[in-house]
């Protein structure tokens, strides 16, 4: 028997307000880690290697790393939302191109529960965080690290209906393979390049207040 419904949710820049990478740039690398991006951007995508060369580069204890982890900014409505997709009777993912490192540490910290979090591996090493893709994954992407479409396919044969929000390239895959699709920032755009159907968001609260007026928020 299918599952009622799932919502799946990018992390960095999506459930949180700014990406974990760009915390790290901003905080600790300033010109250097500025210009790198700049220059990386031109020719290639943000993929693995990109944030191991930044995530590597951060220079300081776990415990000054933890504590960074522990202020990123999730989205004000974020922890409430989840709630309400779990008092539905669906279930939440976060699917992420980053590393679930950081993000179970930050949920953890933030006593959010229940919330089954797909990305790849990450540890502590040399004053730094180093990323540890599974080649070996069904999810496997040599691109992103993550195949973030094939997650939501394999959601849809489980679950009535799966919902996904995203912001960037990483989840344009996700987006198109998804039941319904949230978009903000590039991923609007990217999307809307394709011609593919979206409802744009700045915020979780928006989405709440979509699903409640379609009837999704009717507590089991």
């Amino acid at each position: 028997m299918m599952k009622k419904f799932a919502f799946v949710s990018d992390f960095d820049g999506t459930l949180t307000d700014k990406d974990f990478y760009h915390i790290i740039m901003d905080n600790y690398l300033q010109d250097w880690g500025r210009q790198f991006y700049e220059d990386w951007k031109k020719t290639q995508k943000i993929n693995v290697e990109f944030l191991n060369k930044i995530l590597g580069s951060i220079d300081r204890t776990e415990e000054e790393i933890l504590a960074e982890i522990h202020r990123i900014p999730l989205d004000e409505h974020g922890q409430k939302f989840i709630e309400e997709i779990q008092k539905a009777g669906g279930e939440f993912y976060i699917l992420s191109a980053g590393t679930a490192y950081y993000i179970d540490l930050l949920l953890a910290h933030r006593r959010i529960e229940n919330v089954k979090v797909i990305s790849m591996a990450g540890v502590y090493k040399n004053r730094g965080i180093e990323i540890i893709p599974d080649e070996a994954s069904p999810y496997f992407s040599k691109v992103f690290g993550v195949n973030k479409a094939k997650v939501v396919e394999d959601l849809k044969k489980e679950f009535e209906t799966v919902f996904f929000a995203g912001d960037s390239e990483p989840d344009l895959g996700a987006a198109k393979a998804a039941d319904i699709a949230f978009a903000k920032n590039d991923l609007k755009e990217l999307l809307a390049k394709e011609k593919m159907e979206f409802i744009p968001f700045n915020n979780f609260g928006e989405i709440d207040k979509y699903l409640r007026q379609q009837g999704w928020f009717v507590q089991i």
